[in-house]
């Protein structure tokens, strides 16, 4: 991508707070690495939403995964009230993860299921650096957290990011 062709927006602070994403937890102040249990299996998902609700699961091998079956069970799980989007990500050593999303409009990539994705993976320390890089739909994106200041940004190609 020539940096003619890239833009980078602001996503603002991750929300964490169940009542806020909404996402049914009560255990701990936020949702994050919890267990979702879907057909008897276990499913860590850590809520996040940055105007809409999502849930982050990581996985040994995000192409080898159905996204569309695990990604509605978890999407419409009661613990969701209102639904979510499920961003699935696989860490590729260095500052690299890979992610594909279920959202139930069909969407294959919004700017939030990004920023979801790399957002989670500092947090749960899989990245441990505060730059991410997240190859989604066939692109890579940049996602930068200032944790002082609390903003995400995501740097990717104009035509993706203004839709």
């Amino acid at each position: 991508m020539s940096e003619a062709n890239s833009i980078t927006i602001s996503l603002g602070k991750p929300v964490t707070a169940p009542v806020l994403i909404p996402v049914e937890h009560k255990a701990t102040p936020s949702c994050i690495d919890n267990p979702f249990m879907i057909d008897g299996k276990s499913y860590k998902v850590t809520a996040m939403s940055f105007g809409n609700p999502y849930g982050a699961v990581f996985v040994d091998d995000v192409d080898n995964i159905d996204a569309r079956k695990l990604g509605e069970s978890l999407g419409t799980h009661a613990l969701f009230p209102e639904g979510a989007g499920i961003v699935f990500a696989q860490t590729l050593g260095g500052n690299n993860i890979k992610a594909r999303l279920w959202h139930r409009e069909g969407r294959e990539f919004t700017p939030e299921a990004a920023c979801v994705a790399g957002t989670a993976a500092i947090m749960l320390r899989k990245i441990l650096s505060d730059e991410v890089n997240i190859f989604m739909k066939d692109n890579i994106f940049k996602m930068e957290w200032n944790r002082g200041a609390g903003d995400v940004t995501l740097t990717g190609e104009k035509t993706l990011l203004n839709a």
